[in-house]
């Protein structure tokens, strides 16, 4: 994302699932100097996770029928293209995977992955359905079975598959021509994280555990990952609401947390007491409530807050990257995701 970017795109829930949102909103503007205006809604239930490809734009649907809709993009305007079963109920993301150019979408309550052609223009698309392998974890009431949250491609070639049910990321190849998705492995997490959302720092791998609090940073080796140490990704010393992790990115050495509960945003850096080592620099307010999901600009972190109906804009202060106050509210209802462009 650039810091000179013109175009913003909301997702979020509607009034299928409780929330209020329009569905997906596009803003624009001239300059990074003009102020954002919305220049288009599109209605659709659910639009919670969306990704950008070249000339298009997709979203998932996160309903109990399950749907990819995708849009191609025609002089600014989103125009409805195609959709597709997205493989099971309630998606949650969807990724183009670099390494065949398909995309692959997060099946939450489906516990399962789909694999489909990224033609935005193409009316046939099926997907290839893969249900993650049987399991479960040690939180009874979220954890009684697989559930899909989040697809990472990898510098290799694989995707990892967050399954926050069984505390596990599976690993999988998607072959170029077929677009058949084969399992290569699972690799465990600490009982009871909840695997949530993922980012490279480096050559190393970022977790956030929406269960324990906890952000695990993995190393990858010839016996695949393990959790070289994990850290507190918010200030366990301060009184609270129950913490509940979602979002992570890295921008430069800075690592980006988004907590929900507590409704804050924290960040993390290397420890110069402990090399190798990340640690809790900062947690700031992130503007509203229950901050699901967040993109960063070189000069501000737009963060989606689900439950205040607002995307805040805080900038980040250029010495230590940590945010300051909202200096933007833009108005949306129940936002799940932001992307700039």
């Amino acid at each position: 994302m650039s810091g000179s970017a013109t175009r913003l795109y909301i997702g979020g829930y509607t009034a299928s699932s409780g929330g209020t949102g329009p569905g997906i909103t596009v803003f624009d503007r001239d300059t990074v100097e003009t102020p954002w205006r919305a220049v288009q809604i599109v209605e659709v239930d659910d639009p919670s996770f969306l990704a950008v490809t070249d000339g298009a734009l997709h979203a998932v649907s996160e309903t109990n029928e399950g749907r990819l809709l995708s849009f191609t993009v025609s002089a600014g305007t989103l125009v409805a293209a195609s959709q597709a079963a997205s493989g099971g109920a309630a998606p949650c993301h969807v990724v183009v995977d670099p390494a065949s150019g398909a995309l692959v979408v997060a099946n939450y309550t489906a516990g399962t992955i789909a694999v489909l052609s990224a033609d935005a223009s193409d009316p046939g698309r099926v997907a290839r359905v893969v249900a993650l392998p049987v399991g479960r974890g040690p939180v009874v009431d979220r954890q009684e079975r697989p559930h899909a949250h989040q697809v990472t491609p990898t510098p290799w070639g694989t995707v990892l598959i967050s399954d926050l049910g069984t505390d596990r990321l599976l690993e999988y190849r998607i072959d170029p021509v077929t677009l058949d998705p084969e399992l290569l492995g699972a690799h465990p997490m600490p009982s009871g994280s909840g695997p949530r959302h993922v980012a490279w720092l480096g050559d190393r791998l970022l977790v956030t555990g929406e269960l324990d609090g906890r952000l695990h940073v993995m190393t990858h080796g010839e016996r695949g990952f393990r959790v070289d140490h994990s850290v507190a990704a918010y200030d366990t010393t301060t009184p609270g609401a129950d913490a509940l992790l979602s979002h992570v990115e890295v921008q430069g050495s800075r690592v980006y947390v988004a907590v929900r509960g507590r409704d804050t945003i924290s960040v993390l850096e290397e420890s110069a007491a402990a090399p190798g080592r990340l640690s809790l620099v900062a947690e700031v307010p992130s503007g509203g409530r229950w901050p699901r999901h967040f993109a960063l600009t070189p000069g501000a972190i737009y963060v989606a807050n689900q439950e205040s109906g607002t995307v805040s804009v805080l900038p980040l202060e250029p010495e230590t990257g940590v945010p300051g106050a909202a200096t933007l509210q833009i108005e949306s209802g129940s936002p799940a995701c932001v992307v700039l462009v």
